[in-house]
């Protein structure tokens, strides 16, 4: 294994961690009242996925805007 992907795995280890510890220490309840749906969340659990949520939509627009960069520099 290179070094790279040694810190590679070492970065997802030290993630998945610091995610365990912050939904086990965020216990408090969030009621989220939606038109005809009425859910409760962890908070912990909500912070993580809206935190996923907002990498995968820049992740997406990130690669929407460089391939139209790479488009017109083709051109």
């Amino acid at each position: 294994m290179g070094f790279s992907t040694i810190l590679l795995l070492i970065t997802i280890i030290l993630i998945g961690i610091y995610a365990f510890l912050f939904v086990g220490l965020n216990k408090a309840v969030v009621h989220l009242d939606l038109l005809f749906f009425e859910l409760d969340f962890q908070l912990g659990y909500l912070i993580l996925w809206s935190i996923l949520a907002g990498i995968i939509i820049t992740l997406i627009l990130e690669i929407i805007y460089f391939s139209a960069k790479r488009k017109n520099n083709d051109e």
